[in-house]
């Protein structure tokens, strides 16, 4: 059975773990996390020695394509590229093959379908998005290049530099400005993205605005990875074209 300790519903940036939330992780066979450079208010719990034997922090895996979010600081969306999501897929297999050598089968035949979904689903998102974008495009803050780069597409620019402090009156009026220099016509922006400072960045400037689920927030688990990815790339083209 797997649980999620942060859900849907909730931000992994700010979290604080209750009584049965530890009981959940204190009785688990594996933990699975991205890191701390994403889920920084769980770090001091997966980050204890006694459990290193059964953690996977998936941003130390090897072979990944990584992407800095500015100077010294890792953007830990990285699941937005399917290939660093099979290469998270994988080390949960082995992982599993050596906690459950019994069903080792089952763990190897659902990675081979999950690889065959993710190629289904670049096959489909590529053509989704293969042609050139009629509209141009900023984002909220910089959350997106994973993918942008997988498919080859680039936003104007980010509102916001950081999304986790609030900007000052300088940063305010320096987007103002590229706003107005660049018109942009859509806005693509998480679903947890604060309505009121997009307001006030916009400072009265009409566009469109999309809503991006990264998190899988209003998907269920049967929708998966798949549904995820899928569902992101159809916000990309409802903003694009």
């Amino acid at each position: 059975m797997v649980t999620s300790i942060v859900s849907g519903q909730q931000s992994p940036h700010q979290f604080t773990m209750s009584p049965s939330d530890r009981r959940a992780l204190g009785e688990a066979s594996m933990l699975i996390w991205v890191g701390t450079d994403f889920e920084i208010y769980l770090a001091d719990f997966f980050e204890q020695e006694n459990r290193a034997d059964i953690t996977l922090e998936t941003l130390q895996l090897s072979g990944l394509t990584l992407y800095d979010a500015a100077a010294d600081q890792l953007d830990a969306h990285l699941w937005l590229d399917t290939s660093n999501a099979l290469k998270i897929a994988e080390a949960i297999t082995e992982r599993l093959r050596q906690l459950d050598e019994v069903n080792a089968s089952h763990y190897r035949q659902n990675l081979a379908r999950f690889r065959r979904s993710v190629e289904s689903a670049n096959r489909e998102i590529s053509e989704l998005l293969q042609r050139s974008p009629e509209y141009n495009y900023i984002v909220f803050h910089n959350a997106y290049q994973y993918f942008e780069k997988q498919f080859g597409l680039q936003h104007q620019f980010a509102l916001l530099k950081d999304p986790e402090t609030e900007p000052g009156i300088r940063e305010i009026l320096n987007t103002r400005k590229q706003i107005k220099a660049k018109r942009p016509d859509c806005l693509l922006h998480e679903t947890s993205s604060s309505l009121e400072l997009i307001d006030t960045m916009l400072d009265g400037y009409e566009l469109k605005t999309v809503s991006v689920d990264l998190l899988g927030e209003k998907l269920s688990a049967a929708d998966g990875y798949i549904g995820l990815i899928s569902a992101v790339a159809a916000r990309f083209s409802s903003c694009l074209y």
